[in-house]
């Protein structure tokens, strides 16, 4: 803990210094907790304590619905984001894996496989390395109506069993999945907006028109 002492919240640290099983490790410090049970909080350039006034999306605070109104601020004692000799806990990421296996965590075999998948249409493509191959496709007209079956194929699936014993597959909807039907509806709303807009500036004309009229009598 010695070593990790005047460390900031961001920097990187090798895993030599804190035990000899880490060699090749690099670690990114994240956090941590003092004696007391105060969190440390990034931006706070100091080792000591300070009372701070935070708002609704501060870090440390949480703020209820129905319970604070809006634009309340919390004063709340935070530690700075300097380990001291105060710290009782530090909080690490790997950021490079060394040569050594951490059994249950750097370990590939014990690996638990995501059961979460990206849910937005860019994200799925480029944990496959499709997003090339889809905008060369994107390209051509007639693959263009087929590429929404591309994204949802490669969609995590996982199967679900009802009380009856019925099995079946579910996958998340995929977000801003463009298909020729979402283009449709685009271009729909489109020329439904220039028409409002025409109409209104003729109402204007009309308007305008029949306003110098009924000056010129009076």
């Amino acid at each position: 803990m010695s070593h990790l002492i005047d460390k900031r919240i961001g920097n990187e640290v090798e895993g030599e210094v804190i035990s000899d099983l880490f060699e090749g490790y690099i670690f990114k410090v994240t956090g941590g907790i003092d004696r007391d049970g105060f969190g440390m909080k990034n931006g706070v350039l100091t080792a000591e304590r300070r009372r701070l006034l935070l708002g609704k999306d501060a870090q440390g605070i949480r703020f209820r619905k129905f319970v604070h109104r809006r634009g309340t601020k919390i004063r709340k004692l935070v530690r700075g984001c300097i380990i001291s000799p105060e710290i009782r806990m530090v909080n690490l990421k790997i950021v490079k894996v060394g040569t050594n296996v951490i059994p249950g965590l750097t370990n590939p075999e014990e690996a638990i496989p995501k059961r979460l998948a990206p849910k937005t249409a860019n994200g799925i493509l480029k944990e496959f390395g499709l997003l090339d191959i889809y905008n060369k496709k994107k390209q051509n007209a007639e693959e263009r109506k087929t590429l929404r079956y591309m994204i949802t194929k490669f969609a995590n699936k996982r199967e679900v069993k009802t009380k009856n014993g019925k099995v079946y597959t579910k996958r998340p909807k995929v977000q801003r999945l463009i298909t020729p039907l979402r283009l449709r509806r685009k271009r729909v709303l489109k020329k439904l907006k220039e028409e409002s807009v025409k109409y209104t500036a003729e109402q204007k004309k009309s308007y305008e028109e029949s306003y110098k009229k009924l000056k010129r009598k009076n």
